[in-house]
């Protein structure tokens, strides 16, 4: 799951006097010219020599597997892109900045920054780099054996007679052929080939500031308001005045592709046997169409189907549009009999629940309730509120929640937004593979579960963060609904045969089973946030990732494959690669930092464990000064693999290409895709994004893997809210106890790095 833009400016960009500041520059604007050429001479020249020394004044220890290795390998790597630049007359600045402009596109055009008007295609990177970035990636998560084992495969594979370089030209010519080479790969290895239910696996659920209701006329106004501000926001879509996002760091002002943006409203995935698929809206509105504008209102399982602009009499008014959500509220606590959960269907298995869906269009009552749902704007939600257990078990000293319901806190939030908290509660009150779904809880609770196949966390955020503080800004003053001469709402009525009520049973005893296994904590560090951050001269995202690494070595005294998406909307289509965390130098200044204490796997009380604590002797094996060189190599590695993926040079998606490639040509897996250390890489024990608001507001998700935690994180100038997820059936993992060592890690890291 991704759900993070790597480049937000002020979260990724170094302070002016960062040491890394000049190479991680330099590298944004240099690492994609690998695209247009696979090699090139050695070599530096004395601008490029000049760019280092920085590096080389901090370069320390010696040997292969020093932590002086990273910096300088990137000191190489970037000397290497630089030795065929020549510097203008202006200076070697001027003549990098320029360089983006010229080969990212062939366009002749350019755009006010001198940007190409045409966005660039994601690139195919040379089939050696590749393989030997993906060699670093295994270096700290396999056996030495497995390591060999994988090198010798590798090198069979990239010979000149071996199958690699026939695959590596297949993408390379696909490439030509296509907008983006990478994108239907990606998207049914992510998504759309997952059979997994989508609640808890793959949707994220978002939980923004709690708003006080008095009355339900409140709900209803509320309700009212975010719906008229999407169909506004629907509007500037179909009128094509949606502003142009461009880069806020490295390449500053290159646009980005806005692709994704257009997918939120109106669109939901589709169940299928073997593969999902997506109903997408078309870009542009015909100005002579007779389409009504609808959203879906579920309330108490029962579903409503609200117009929000009809052809006969335009776009209803938000005082409107509140008496249409008051008669909802007012309509289904009154209905005689139990509505059908119909919804529950949705939380099942993928290839389930595309058999139920047909079993359901066998009725064109249903056909027609399904094209009404599919086609929506969006899915409005008007729950009731969970009970307090659904708490995760907190730990000793951790912070209270900064946001309440009730006597509900941010974890119980959380949860309803996730998976809506089970049959008896509001799980059928969802459609899952609905993009946006908006749930409002008659508390004051409300945030968003989103089906993330169509785009990611940003611009989800993004929409609703716009459409929030407007809403912030012009309150009003709520004097009643006043009556309209509106027709009701149409009542949604569907027709099951036995076979499928009986599916509903199944259904919720599954969904039921799944809640009830999920380990889910929203933890808020207060020590401190990304101003102290970045006064350490380190970008917020670097540091936050390499706390994660250390909080699972202090755990477990090992590191894992760990999933970081980043954003590559510098490209056509572009959507996300992995950034790994996981690295040599992380894994060395993780062994340093922990000073010889052995894993700490078993789950004791946190009374035994602050006991235990106290009883141990402390002693340190190495100095501060030699644990602050191994963190900045480990900063820089974590800062080349970032720069590397924004700007499409990354190792999953070109893996992934190079595996789809090798069925589509040979009809079978390569041995490279079947060796032990390639699953081991693609099994993220550790799932992470950084989701950044404006408004205090946070995203979570549930881990990719039985064993694993899910981690997003929202950098706070002052504090870092965190979003742990787990499963409680795997006796290893535990949300609250990787939270607390994520406290513990935070702390020692400030400890390290003040003053």
């Amino acid at each position: 799951l991704d759900h993070r833009e790597s480049e937000r400016e002020g979260d990724s960009c170094f302070p002016a006097n960062s040491v890394f500041v000049d190479a991680t520059n330099v590298a944004s604007n240099e690492a994609n010219s690998s695209s247009s050429a696979a090699g090139g001479a050695s070599g530096s020249s004395a601008e490029s020599a000049a760019l280092f020394s920085k590096l080389r004044s901090f370069s320390i220890g010696s040997g292969p597997n020093s932590p002086q290795r990273v910096v300088s390998n990137l000191r190489g790597f970037l000397s290497h892109r630089l030795s065929n630049i020549t510097p203008s007359d202006t200076g070697w600045k001027d003549s990098i900045l320029s360089i983006p402009k010229k080969w990212l596109s062939t366009a002749e055009s350019v755009d006010e920054f001198g940007f190409p008007d045409t966005l660039p295609k994601i690139p195919v990177p040379p089939l050696e780099q590749t393989m030997a970035d993906y060699v670093l990636a295994l270096e700290p998560i396999t056996t030495p054996a497995q390591l060999e084992r994988t090198k010798a495969i590798i090198k069979q594979f990239v010979s000149p007679q071996g199958l690699g370089p026939r695959l590596h030209q297949y993408l390379v010519d696909k490439r030509e052929a296509e907008d983006n080479w990478a994108y239907y790969y990606w998207l049914n290895d992510m998504y759309m080939n997952v059979r997994l239910p989508l609640p808890i696996n793959s949707n994220p659920g978002t939980v923004f500031p709690p708003r006080h209701f008095r009355t339900v006329h409140d709900v209803a106004h509320f309700a009212a308001r975010l719906l008229d501000g999407l169909v506004e926001h629907k509007e500037m879509l179909e009128s094509g005045q949606l502003p142009q996002e461009r880069a806020a760091s490295r390449e500053k002002n290159q646009p980005l592709c806005m692709a994704q943006y257009y997918r939120l409203l109106g669109s939901c995935r589709r169940p299928g046997v073997e593969r999902d698929s997506q109903y997408l809206p078309s870009r542009q509105r015909p100005i002579d169409s007779d389409e009504d504008r609808h959203v879906v209102v579920i309330c108490r399982n029962q579903m409503y189907c609200v117009v929000l602009q009809a052809s006969d009499r335009g776009k209803l008014t938000e005082s409107e549009i509140a008496s249409q959500i008051l008669y909802v509220l007012s309509d289904a606590p009154c209905l005689p009999g139990k509505p059908l959960p119909v919804g529950l269907l949705t939380a099942e298995p993928r290839s389930q629940w595309a058999v139920d869906r047909e079993a359901l269009q066998t009725d064109e009552r249903n056909q027609r309730n399904l094209e009404l749902i599919e086609t929506a704007l969006v899915v409005l939600c008007l729950d009731e509120p969970l009970n307090t257990n659904f708490n995760a078990r907190g730990f000793s000293g951790a912070t209270p929640s900064v946001h309440t319901a009730g006597d509900r806190d941010e974890t119980n939030m959380a949860h309803e937004m996730l998976h809506g908290g089970g049959s008896e509660f509001n799980s059928a009150n969802r459609w899952f593979d609905k993009t946006m779904q908006l749930i409002i809880c008659t508390d004051g609770s409300w945030g968003l579960c989103y089906e993330h196949s169509t785009s990611e966390g940003i611009a989800v955020v993004q929409l609703l963060e716009k459409v929030y503080k407007k809403i912030e800004e012009h309150p009003q003053e709520d004097n009643g609904v006043p009556q309209h001469h509106l027709p009701p709402p149409e009542r949604l009525e569907w027709h099951v045969n036995d076979k499928l009520q009986q599916r509903f049973v199944q259904a919720a005893k599954s969904v039921d089973r799944a809640i009830d296994n999920l380990d889910f904590y929203v933890y808020r560090y207060k020590g401190y946030g990304k101003n102290f951050v970045k006064s350490c001269q380190v970008s917020p995202d670097v540091y936050i990732q390499l706390a994660l690494q250390l909080a699972y070595f202090k755990l477990y005294g090992h590191l894992v494959a760990t999933y970081e998406s980043a954003s590559t909307r510098r490209f056509l289509l572009g959507r996300v690669d992995c950034i790994r965390a996981a690295s040599t130098e992380a894994l060395e200044w993780a062994k340093a930092m922990c000073q010889g204490e052995g894993a700490n796997v078993p789950l004791e009380s946190d009374r035994e464990e602050d006991e235990e604590d106290a009883r141990k002797v402390k002693f340190s094996i190495y100095s501060k000064d030699h644990l602050r060189e191994l963190f900045r190599c480990a900063v820089a590695r974590q800062t080349e693999v970032m720069v590397k993926n924004i700007l499409g040079h990354g190792i999953d998606i070109p893996l992934l290409g190079l595996r789809e490639a090798s069925v589509e040509v040979t009809g079978e897996l390569h041995e490279l895709f079947t060796d032990e250390s390639y699953k081991i890489s693609q099994c993220f024990l550790l799932s992470t994004s950084q989701v950044a608001f404006t408004t205090d507001s946070f995203m979570g998700y549930g881990p990719v893997t039985p064993r694993g935690y899910g981690c997003s994180y929202n950098p706070h100038p002052d504090q870092i809210v965190f979003c742990v997820s787990a499963f409680y059936d795997c006796e290893d993992t535990s949300a609250s106890r990787y939270a607390k060592s994520l406290q513990d890690s935070l702390d020692i890291m400030r400890d390290l790095l003040q003053n």
